[in-house]
């Protein structure tokens, strides 16, 4: 009886041994198998980082939008215009300028720069290759936050967290970025407007960091009653503003479109007034409607995409 009871014993201790050695060895693959999951990670982290950063910048685009404005049924006039916005121009540039030349090699009756036109004075230096052919109507610009101020990596990091710190403390001389503009036939619009009789339209620039509304409104009043009134501006905020001046249709960038958007998400920010779902594309306020450009670049220490390419884009309007 004793003999029986010592043999389930040993069984017992045999058992018991067994089942320490597979845990023990269960152990061991899991800690075997965390250097190859972290290590799958890392390398997973970096080529996403390296796609964002190298690949999806270069992947430019043209997109086209067809937009009715103003009973367009009854009058049927038409505008071809090229939306360009957010280049942030500075040496070295290449693939930027290349895409520029083929797309504006097209005709178009007007070409729209919403700001940022450049990040710092190299960038003058591209102004004769934006263009490649001359639209009919001509070509308008407004300037951006990136072309009045000369960001730190301060201001772009501790900035971010301390909006005390987000810009500089003066604005740097646009002067040269404008004369450079004009001498290539961009016409840069200042709180200003243009107008075109025969088309019945004018066009109002809203310089950065925007004009009042009582001056806004001033501006849109000296408008013929019956023209069509577009607006450029650059930062989509105060956008109440602009609809309240009566004016039509207005471009604006600064959002890069969010340059990070998350599938079934959307933009992580828009850095604006904007919803998520409005960071770029057209917009609607009332009678207002706003096309938000994804724009073509960024700040270079910051020029980050993912599944949000640069993109220009034609506006086929019908007024």
């Amino acid at each position: 009886m004793f003999k029986h009871r010592a043999d389930d014993a040993g069984h017992l201790d045999h058992s018991l041994d067994l089942v320490k050695n597979l845990v023990q060895g269960q152990d061991e693959k899991r800690i075997a198998t965390w250097p190859f999951v972290l290590g799958g990670f890392a390398l997973t982290a970096l080529g996403v980082f390296l796609y964002a950063n190298k690949v999806e910048p270069r992947r430019f685009s043209l997109e086209t939008i067809e937009v009715s404005l103003r009973g367009a049924s009854a009058s049927g006039k038409k505008l071809r215009i090229l939306h360009l916005s957010d280049l942030h121009l500075c040496e070295p540039e290449s693939h930027k300028l290349d895409f520029l030349q083929q797309i504006t090699s097209e005709e178009y009756d007007l070409i729209f720069f919403t700001g940022d036109i450049f990040e710092n004075y190299s960038g003058i230096q591209y102004v004769n290759r934006l263009i490649a052919r001359l639209p009919r109507l001509g070509t308008y610009a407004v300037l951006g936050n990136h072309d009045y101020y000369d960001y730190t990596l301060f201001h772009k990091t501790i900035g971010k967290l301390w909006r005390r710190h987000r810009h500089p403390a003066k604005f740097r001389d646009v002067v040269p970025m404008v004369e450079a503009l004009e001498k290539a036939d961009i016409q840069v619009l200042r709180n200003a407007k243009t107008s075109f009789f025969p088309q019945g339209l004018s066009i109002i620039g809203i310089d950065y960091p925007g004009i009042s509304p009582g001056r806004l409104k001033d501006i849109a009043r000296s408008v013929p009653p019956e023209h069509l009134i577009l607006a450029l501006f650059h930062m989509p905020r105060r956008l109440g503003d602009i609809k309240d001046a009566g004016i039509h249709m207005a471009f604006g960038g600064h959002t890069h479109g969010g340059q990070i958007r998350i599938p079934g998400f959307g933009a992580l920010v828009t850095d604006s007034e904007l919803k998520r779902s409005e960071a770029s594309g057209l917009v609607r306020r009332d009678d207002t409607l706003f096309h938000i450009s994804r724009g073509l670049g960024a700040d270079p220490r910051s020029n980050i995409r993912l599944f949000c390419p640069p993109a220009a884009t034609v506006i086929e309007l019908t007024y």
